[in-house]
């Protein structure tokens, strides 16, 4: 696979994977300047640097990186950069592809993932019983909410949804998703939902700065009534937040058409 193929098929699955490129090569190492290799956290997914002791040394340097979670630059082959068998190394890591995690399956969460699509990001559906009624492109995952967002915790860039605000495990998600990084966290429901889920949610112990964070009821007040007129409320309001906006109207009272 061509090493820039794999990097973008990492992200888009929602693995972090880091770039080796060989930048300067000793006079004898068998490798050549511009060779590279893409690593994950499972170890060497694609190209090499020109020999297996190579490889193996930029896949420790590509561990490190992903550890420091930072851009590298690195000698190694004898650890002399005048020496003839060594080879510098520049190493990038490249974070997964922002992600709108659902969780709970129904017609909003099935209509939100789909616009989630059609905006370019990476979407997943996270239901116990899995569905198969999705859009082309969306990830289902058939697992426990609580257990898949400890198994794969959010990023900064990516949002968590919780589309079923009666779910038994909706207290638990709601802790673990409050307390990553995820840059929204929101759930569907109406407007008397929310202040009881933040009361249960203070009465075990969240903290009021994770309890400020949640959005609820999520989505902009854009009067929508179909799953597909919610889950355009909710996209833009996740749009939004992520550019630093309030989500209202772009026009102002006596302006001219």
């Amino acid at each position: 696979m061509d090493v820039y193929d794999a990097l973008a098929r990492a992200r888009a699955e929602g693995r972090r994977a880091v770039l080796v490129t060989v930048v300067a090569v000793g006079s004898s190492a068998p490798s050549h300047t511009g060779a590279k290799l893409v690593v994950d956290a499972g170890g060497v997914v694609a190209g090499t640097l020109g020999c297996s002791e190579f490889d193996t040394a930029g896949a420790a340097v590509a561990a490190e990186a992903l550890e420091a979670g930072g851009a590298l630059r690195r000698t190694v082959g004898t650890g002399d950069a005048a020496d003839p068998r060594s080879i510098e190394l520049f190493v990038e890591v490249h974070d997964p592809e922002p992600a709108v995690i659902v969780l709970g399956s129904n017609p909003v969460a099935r209509a939100l993932v789909a616009q989630a699509r059609l905006l370019g990001r990476r979407a997943v559906l996270v239901a116990r019983g899995g569905d198969t009624d999705v859009a082309a492109g969306v990830e289902v995952k058939a697992d426990d909410p609580e257990r898949y967002l400890l198994a794969a915790p959010p990023g900064e860039h990516d949002a968590v949804v919780v589309s079923d605000h009666d779910a038994p495990w909706v207290d638990t998600v709601l802790r673990i998703a409050l307390a990553s990084k995820a840059g929204f966290v929101g759930m569907l429901g109406s407007r008397r939902h929310a202040p009881a889920a933040v009361r249960r949610l203070r009465d075990a112990g969240v903290p009021q700065s994770h309890l400020a964070r949640l959005r609820s009821p999520c989505g902009l007040d854009i009067g929508s009534r179909t799953p597909e007129e919610i889950a355009l409320s909710i996209v833009a309001e996740l749009v939004a937040a992520q550019r630093g906006r309030p989500g209202g109207i772009l026009a102002h009272a006596g302006d001219d058409a």
